[in-house]
């Protein structure tokens, strides 16, 4: 995984302040230590964050962690065909 401990911890911080139950996966290139580059993806599983709290997450981790690109997918399960491939590839922070 090609994110630090501090990059986790602020990732965590902010979505678990808004919902402490949610589930957060990194997937994509970030989580393959054997690529290079890369924004990061996240799969978050919850019931209760919405459209408006995606946005205020990247707003709150570009000022946390510094401007990246950020891809963020929220879902109440991963049964769509990329929450699967998150869950199945990913990593959970």
């Amino acid at each position: 995984m090609r994110l630090s401990e501090w990059e986790i911890s602020a990732i965590k911080s902010v979505i678990h302040g808004l919902d402490p139950r949610a589930r957060i996966i990194l997937f994509g290139s970030r989580a393959d230590d054997l690529k290079k580059g890369g924004d990061i993806d996240l799969f978050i599983l919850s019931d209760t964050l919405t459209g408006k709290d995606k946005r205020n997450i990247k707003i709150e981790l570009n000022e946390k962690i510094g401007e990246q690109k950020i891809d963020i997918l929220i879902k109440p399960d991963a049964g769509t065909p990329l929450g699967r491939v998150a869950m199945n590839e990913g990593i959970e922070l």
